[in-house]
C-alpha cells in the first residue's frame, strides 16, 4: 500500500476472510471481496444465569406486603436513545452491527441529492457521521445499456479539489452489468478536523472494458459530483471521548493506549508507539471490542487502522453498538505486532525475476510485466499475525528514489493454496528502465509478541 494507504491496516476478521478465500479462489473475485469489505457478523455467547427462585419469590411476597414493588429496587436501563431521522430504506445491511444499530435508532441522516451526466446518474441517499468516520449511502444508475466501470470515488470539502486524507471500503462492490447499483462507502478519516459541513462526493465512471478492469482512470471517464450537507451537530450529541492513558509493556516493547471515542458510526481507539522501542511495533494482534448487553456478549470487529506515522500515532476503528447502551465495552487483543526493524526490506531484481532478500524469506517473486511488479507472501503459519505493506518510495540500484504510478499505486489480493494463504501485492511502477536491484522498505510485516490484552473503554 502506498501514500496514505500504506498506513492503513485492515483487520477484517481472519476467520471470515479465510472462509471467503477458500470458497472463491480467482484473484479478481478475491480482490473484489477484499475491496467490498468482509463484514463480520455478531458472535454472541450467552452468559449463564443462575437464580434462587424460591428465595426470590419469598422476597417478592414480602416486598408486596410492605407496599414496595420489585421494579423500584432493580436498577433500570436508561431510556432508549433515539435520533431525529426516519429509518433508511432500500439497503440491505445484513449482519452489520454498526449500520443496523444506527438505522434502528434514527441516526442515518437522509440525503436526497443526485447528479446526471449522459447515461449515468449518481444519487446520495443518506449519511452516517462519526468522529472520524463517514458512511455514505448512494445509488448509481446506468442507462447506457452497456456495462459500466466505477473507477473511483473521492471525498472532498465542497469548493476544494483536494481529496480528504482517508481510506474507504465499498460494500457491496459495483458489478459492471448492474443497471442500478446501491451500496455505501465506509470512510475512515486520518483526523477529525477533516470533517466539514459541506462535502462533495465524486464518482468517476466509464464504459467497461477489460483494459480498465483494475484501472482508476480512463480517457473516456465521466465524473459525477454530488454536493451534500452534513449535520455535524447531531452526530456530536451522540459522541463521547474517554481518556484511557494505559501504558502496555510486553517484553520491553511499549504501546500506549490514549483514548477511546465512542460514536454511532464506530468506536475509535487512539494509541501511540514510542520511538524508544527496539522492535518495529505496528499495532495489536487481532484486536476487537467486547460489548456486553443484558449479559449477552457481542464481538465488535476491527474495521482497520492507520499504522503509526513518524510521530508514532495510530488509530484503530471498530464496529459500534453504543446506541444499544452496552453495560461494558472492553478492548481485547492477543499481543503486539512487532518485528525486527533491521530486516524490514524487500530487495528485488526485476530483470532476473527474483527476490534477493525479504525479512524471513517468505516474500517470493510473482511476475513483472508491463511495469507491474507482483510479489507474493505465503502465510502457512497461522501464528504469523499481521499484514504486508510498503512505504511509498523505493530505491533503485544506483541509489535514486522513486514512487509508483500515482494514479494506480498498488493493490492486494489473497487466495488459498493447499491450506496456505497467498497474499499478492501488485506494485505499478512508472514506465522506465530501473538500475537493478530495487529496494522496497516495509511499513508492516507479519510477526507478533503474544500476550492477552484487556482494557475497559467505559
Amino acid at each position: 500500500m502506498f501514500e496514505r494507504e500504506e498506513r492503513w491496516l485492515r483487520e477484517m476478521g481472519r476467520d471470515a476472510a479465510d472462509k471467503a478465500q477458500a470458497e472463491t479462489t480467482p484473484d479478481d473475485a478475491l480482490d473484489t471481496a477484499i475491496r467490498s469489505g468482509i463484514r463480520q457478523g455478531r458472535q454472541r455467547t450467552k452468559r449463564r444465569r443462575q437464580g434462587l427462585f424460591a428465595l426470590a419469590g419469598a422476597c417478592a411476597l414480602v416486598l408486596i406486603m410492605m407496599g414496595w414493588s420489585w421494579e423500584s429496587l432493580v436498577p433500570q436501563r436508561a431510556q432508549s436513545i433515539e435520533g431525529p431521522y426516519p429509518p433508511l430504506t432500500g439497503f440491505d445491511f445484513g449482519e452489520d452491527v454498526t449500520l443496523n444499530a444506527a438505522n434502528a435508532h434514527g441516526l442515518i441522516q437522509p440525503v436526497h441529492q443526485s447528479v446526471s451526466e449522459g447515461d449515468y446518474t449518481a444519487g446520495i441517499n443518506g449519511v452516517l457521521v462519526g468522529s472520524q468516520q463517514l458512511v455514505i449511502f448512494y445509488t448509481l444508475e446506468n442507462h447506457s445499456g452497456q456495462p459500466m466501470k466505477l473507477l473511483r470515488t473521492d471525498i472532498e470539502r465542497t469548493g476544494s479539489d483536494i481529496p480528504l486524507e482517508s481510506f474507504s471500503v465499498m460494500s457491496p462492490y459495483a458489478e459492471p452489468d448492474q443497471s442500478v447499483h446501491r451500496s455505501w462507502l465506509d470512510i475512515r478519516l486520518e483526523n477529525a478536523s477533516q470533517l466539514a459541513d459541506e462535502i462533495t462526493v465524486s464518482f468517476a465512471v466509464a464504459p467497461y472494458s477489460t483494459n480498465i478492469a483494475h484501472a482508476t482512470e480512463a480517457e473516456n471517464e465521466i465524473r459525477l459530483d454530488v454536493d451534500i450537507s452534513l449535520d455535524l451537530g447531531i452526530s456530536s450529541q451522540f459522541t463521547t471521548v474517554t481518556p484511557l492513558n494505559q501504558m502496555l509493556e510486553i517484553e520491553g516493547q511499549r504501546y500506549d493506549v490514549e483514548q477511546a471515542i465512542l460514536s454511532p458510526a464506530g468506536i475509535v481507539v487512539k494509541a501511540n508507539v514510542p520511538n524508544s522501542n527496539t522492535m518495529k511495533v505496528t499495532g495489536l494482534v487481532e484486536p476487537y471490542v467486547e460489548s456486553v448487553i443484558d449479559g449477552e456478549v457481542v464481538r465488535l470487529a476491527s474495521r482497520g487502522a492507520f499504522l503509526p506515522g513518524e510521530d508514532g500515532q495510530m488509530t484503530y476503528f471498530f464496529d459500534s453498538n453504543i446506541l444499544d447502551q452496552p453495560e461494558s465495552l472492553t478492548l481485547k487483543a492477543g499481543g503486539l505486532l512487532a518485528v525486527d526493524p533491521s530486516t524490514m526490506q524487500v530487495v528485488v531484481d526485476t530483470e532476473k525475476g527474483e527476490v534477493i532478500h525479504s525479512p524471513d524469506g517468505g516474500m517470493q517473486f510473482g511476475s513483472y510485466e508491463d511495469h507491474v511488479l507482483v510479489l507474493e507472501y505465503r502465510e502457512e503459519d497461522e501464528r504469523l499475525f499481521g499484514s504486508v505493506s510498503f512505504e511509498p518510495e523505493f530505491v533503485d540500484g544506483e541509489g535514486r528514489r522513486h514512487t509508483p504510478r500515482e494514479e494506480a499505486g498498488s493493490r492486494t489480493t489473497s487466495s488459498m493454496d493447499a491450506g496456505a494463504k497467498i497474499i499478492r501485492q501488485y506494485i505499478y511502477l512508472k514506465p522506465q528502465a530501473y538500475p537493478q536491484p530495487l529496494t522496497f522498505e516495509l511499513s508492516s510485516y507479519p510477526g507478533a509478541i503474544v500476550k492477552a490484552i484487556e482494557i475497559p473503554l467505559q
